[in-house]
């Protein structure tokens, strides 16, 4: 219990400054805009649980790239001559690395996965999986 209140206040800190760099970021009238949707879901929230559906992840279905494409645009941007920041010496390669830092991690994640769903006493096919 007490590891999970750990976890759960780090959380809370790394939420904090990711909104806090998205609020910094965003134009002063969305962010306007967010305050009285919020604002008005919480009034509503108990006669109507949908108005809480303002909080799930709106992604337009077929409109956010794919990883693949992800990568090919971020190599064609450093790539492109005109791009002096993208295109100093000490970026180049910047896609790949992202790309390849994003498959560590996916990699690691799977790793983390495999490692709980071991028993105390795993056998060597188990040991050998991971």
């Amino acid at each position: 219990l007490c590891r999970k209140f750990r976890e759960a206040a780090r959380g809370a800190a790394e939420s904090k400054l990711s909104f806090k760099n998205l609020n910094e970021t965003a134009h002063p009238d969305m962010v306007s805009l967010w305050e009285v949707e919020e604002a008005l879901t919480q009034v509503n929230r108990l006669d109507d649980p949908t108005a809480m559906d303002i909080y799930e992840v709106r992604l337009e279905r077929g409109k956010s790239p794919t990883r693949k494409q992800q990568e090919l645009h971020l190599l064609q941007a450093q790539n492109n001559p005109d791009n002096v920041v993208t295109n100093s010496l000490g970026q180049r390669g910047a896609a790949t690395w992202l790309a390849t830092g994003l498959t560590i991690e996916e990699s690691q994640i799977s790793l983390s996965r495999n490692v709980k769903r071991l028993k105390r006493h795993p056998t060597d096919i188990q040991l050998l999986r991971v």
